[in-house]
C-alpha cells in the first residue's frame, strides 16, 4: 500500500497493449484506485491499475502480501467497488450497478473458488452445487440435473450424496469448483485455491482448473502465492505496491517442475 503523498509523485503505470490476433477482451480495468482512510491519512491499496483479461485465458495474479493482488481480485469479481476508475466485464460497468444488480451479476456470470472451500457442512456435495442455481430461481429438477453434470465434470459423480465432512480437502475443493461452474459462468475466480492442500492434491486442482479453461471455455483468474500455478497460466500479472509491475506470458518464463526463475522478486 502507498500513501497519497507517494502516489502524487509517481508516473503513469502499466497500460495494456492491443489484444493479440484472435483474442477478445472480457475484463477491462482502467485507472482503478482503491483508497482506505486511516485517521487523517489516505492509503492506496490500488493506484492507477490498468489491465485487460482475455476470454478463455488462464490468468494468475501474483505478488507479495500487502501488494494489492487480493484487492484487485475483489474488484474484478464484483466483491468490492473501486474508489475511482472503471471495471467492466463483458462490456458491463460493475461500479455503475446497483446492489441488487451486482448480486445478480455475480451469481449469473462469475464463479468463486476460495481457499477454505466455503461449503455448507450439512448439505451433500450435490446440495452445495445446487445452491447458486436455486438462488437464480432454477427448478429443483433442473438444478439437480445441472449439479450432477458438473460434479461429474470435476470427477465426483460418485460422491453426490456425501457431505463435506466425509470428503478429503481435495474433494471439497472439487465440489467448490463444481459449485462455481454450476451457472455456466464466464469467469471463475480462484482465491488461493491450493493454499490448504498438499502438493500432489494442489497440482490436481491446478490441472482441473486448466482443463476447465481449455475444455469448457471458462476464463480462469487466480490470486495466488503458489508458483505451481504459473505453469498452467497463459499470463501472469505481477502486482507490487498497489500497481501492475509487469505482465508476462508464461511461455516466455523459465518455468520447470519444482523450480522457477523470477527476475524481479
Amino acid at each position: 500500500m502507498m500513501t497519497a503523498e507517494k502516489k502524487d509523485k509517481e508516473v503513469a503505470g502499466y497500460m495494456p497493449p492491443p489484444p493479440p490476433a484472435g483474442k477478445k477482451v472480457l475484463v477491462s480495468v482502467r485507472g482503478v484506485d482503491k483508497v482506505f482512510v486511516k485517521g487523517d491519512e489516505k492509503v492506496y491499496a490500488l493506484s492507477g491499475i490498468n489491465l485487460d483479461v482475455y476470454r478463455e485465458e488462464y490468468l494468475s495474479i501474483m505478488g507479495p502480501s500487502g501488494s494489492g493482488k487480493s484487492t484487485l481480485f475483489n474488484m474484478i469479481g464484483a466483491l468490492d467497488k473501486p474508489t475511482a476508475g472503471e471495471v467492466s466485464v463483458g462490456g458491463v460497468s460493475l461500479p455503475k450497478l446497483r446492489s441488487r444488480e451486482l448480486s445478480y451479476f455475480r451469481c449469473k456470470h462469475i464463479g468463486y473458488v476460495f481457499q477454505t472451500y466455503n461449503l455448507i457442512p450439512w448439505l451433500t456435495g450435490l446440495g452445495n452445487v445446487m445452491l447458486p442455481l436455486t438462488f437464480l430461481g432454477v427448478s429443483d429438477s433442473e438444478a439437480k440435473k445441472r449439479a450432477t453434470e458438473v460434479m461429474e465434470i470435476v470427477g465426483l459423480g460418485h460422491r453426490l450424496e456425501h457431505t463435506p465432512g466425509e470428503m478429503s480437502g481435495g474433494q471439497q475443493q472439487r465440489v467448490a469448483i463444481a459449485r462455481a461452474l454450476a451457472n455456466d459462468p464466464a469467469i471463475i475466480l480462484a482465491d488461493e485455491p491450493t493454499a490448504n492442500l498438499d502438493q500432489k492434491t494442489g497440482e490436481e486442482i491446478i490441472d482441473l482448473l486448466s482443463e476447465l479453461c481449455r475444455n469448457q471455455g471458462v476464463t480462469v483468474i487466480t490470486a495466488t502465492h503458489d508458483y505451481k500455478m504459473l505453469k498452467a497460466s497463459d499470463r501472469i500479472v505481477w502486482i507490487k505496491g498497489g500497481r501492475v509491475d509487469k505482465v508476462e506470458d508464461a511461455e516466455d518464463m523459465n518455468i520447470s517442475v519444482g523450480s522457477i526463475t523470477v527476475d524481479h522478486y
